[in-house]
């Protein structure tokens, strides 16, 4: 099946740190610079995408919220569609805090298999954020572990947001 629409761009992570130390009256400069770019189409092979959802999630304190990227019928990316993400590629977790970490993934054996152990917590602090990205045409199978986990540590004075991007292959949109 063809959709009606296109996916296109680039995924970047980038570093550039100035590292340096005065000796006597010189400065020996050792800069940190690593950027890596992924050209990103349409389609089901490396570096290839055919269905991305992103989404702002609110916790108050204490607060859970399980987002199944597979097969939840409840979720839907920005045309209507369902999310049926079955290969995971892309995966965008960023908590806009200022003062209570993010706990990602741990809770369930139906967690996206990220971590080694399917109940160890991810811990992403206040401003903090966690890039996952596969190059990869397999990408990340989600079809069995298919649940995102974010849950709000219960520290802080106010709710959570966290935004949300994940990308992948969906076969029903391609």
């Amino acid at each position: 099946m063809t959709t009606a629409y296109d996916i296109s761009g680039s995924v970047r992570f980038a570093v550039n740190l100035s590292f340096n130390k005065t000796v006597d009256l010189n400065v020996i400069d050792n800069p940190v610079n690593i950027s890596d770019r992924f050209s990103i189409t349409f389609g089901s092979g490396a570096n290839q995408y055919s269905q991305i959802y992103k989404k702002t999630v609110v916790l108050a304190d204490g607060e859970n919220s399980t987002l199944n990227l597979y097969d939840s019928g409840t979720l839907l990316d920005d045309y209507g569609n369902a999310v049926a993400i079955s290969s995971l590629k892309l995966l965008y977790i960023k908590n806009n805090s200022a003062d209570a970490n993010l706990l990602v993934f741990g809770g369930n054996s139906a967690d996206i298999p990220i971590l080694s152990a399917a109940t160890a917590k991810y811990i992403i602090p206040p401003g903090g954020l966690y890039p996952y990205i596969s190059p990869l045409a397999a990408g990340l199978n989600i079809t069995t572990n298919k649940n995102l986990r974010l849950e709000h540590d219960g520290t802080g004075t106010s709710t959570m947001n966290v935004t949300i991007i994940a990308a992948g292959r969906n076969a029903a949109l391609e």
